[in-house]
């Protein structure tokens, strides 16, 4: 039995097809996509969503803004159906061998513009040699602000940086970062080295995703009582290339994403004029994936691709696509 505080709800009656329809029902939010997305028709799903609501005594969604909007009850319900559901399609597929080279799976992975520069193209044409059938969606979303997705099992792998103090989640670091400077080739006022006093002199392109008055690099040049000019100021460190090579601004950014700017655009890097602290990239996971042998292949395959980067000289680690792969660093509960 599930009790619920307006009713008991006895399982034995309830259609498991119709908590897979109200998981589609809550994500999409409209009748129509929601039928599309099961291959039913509207009036099909209509009818579906009409047997929800006479079961659990609630309209669950209702007539919105240019939408439907979920109730109270409905905005309980999504979150612990989805992980309910993934449990349950976990457990049933959990003997299942992941073939890389036949499997059709869609791996869904968050990260931000600099795992977009940094790290998708390696795994892009790691997935186009060893599985040429499965298929990528990448989310932004910032653990900063919420874990959610994580907690759902909507995403099924992030890489950012490290979080903090999250029940469940599981982590592995993937590489150290630094700083470095980054020019358009031929900047006409900085040579092969740039150093401080050239720098400040410079205007400057500054990557600020959540909008902040101050990174880093100002606060190391604040606590040496410097100060550099901020020309422009932008959320999206996508469009810093095409900034820097149609300008005379200078950016510190993070030293993978110059290295692959320059493969593209004729941008010089640049060793920055102070020390500045560098950053920790790792991948992230929900416990619920730690031996789900797709996922276990997906992170095998970073680790490679991570280690590679990092010793272009070294040898290829073994691929590990087995519940023994080396145990990641857990978070503190």
């Amino acid at each position: 039995m599930l009790h619920t505080s307006m009713r008991e709800i006895n399982l034995r009656k309830l259609d498991l097809n119709l908590l897979v329809a109200l998981d589609v029902l809550l994500t999409m939010e409209e009748v129509s996509a929601a039928a599309a997305k099961m291959c039913l028709t509207q009036s099909a799903m209509s009818h579906t969503l009409q047997r929800l609501r006479e079961h659990f005594d609630d309209p669950l969604l209702v007539k919105g803004k240019g939408r439907m909007v979920k109730t109270p009850r409905a905005e309980a319900l999504a979150a612990p159906l989805r992980r309910a559901l993934l449990e349950l399609q976990h457990a049933i597929q959990c003997d299942v061998e992941f073939v890389p080279a036949t499997s059709r799976h869609c791996f869904h992975i968050a990260t931000n513009d600099y795992g977009d520069w940094t790290l998708m193209p390696q795994l892009m044409a790691r997935l186009a040699e060893q599985a040429p059938h499965v298929d990528v969606k990448i989310s932004h979303f910032d653990p900063e602000n919420s874990i959610v997705p994580l907690e759902s099992g909507s995403i099924e792998l992030v890489f950012c940086h490290p979080v903090k103090h999250a029940v469940g989640i599981q982590q592995e670091t993937l590489f150290e970062e630094d700083f470095c400077c980054a020019t358009r080739a031929q900047h006409p006022r900085i040579g092969r080295h740039l150093d401080l006093d050239t720098y400040l002199a410079q205007s400057h392109l500054r990557i600020a995703p959540r909008g902040g008055q101050r990174d880093l690099i100002d606060k190391t040049l604040a606590r040496l009582g410097k100060q550099r000019r901020i020309a422009l100021s932008t959320p999206n460190l996508s469009s810093a290339p095409v900034l820097l090579t149609n300008s005379d601004l200078v950016l510190t950014a993070p030293r993978r994403c110059v290295q692959a700017w320059q493969k593209l655009l004729p941008i010089s890097l640049h060793e920055p004029p102070v020390a500045l602290p560098g950053f920790t990239i790792a991948m992230i996971w929900h416990e619920r994936f730690e031996h789900d042998p797709a996922n276990l292949w997906l992170r095998a395959q970073m680790r490679e691709i991570c280690h590679l980067a990092s010793n272009p000289a070294a040898p290829v680690l073994p691929t590990r696509a087995k519940a023994d792969a080396p145990r990641p660093a857990r978070l503190a509960k």
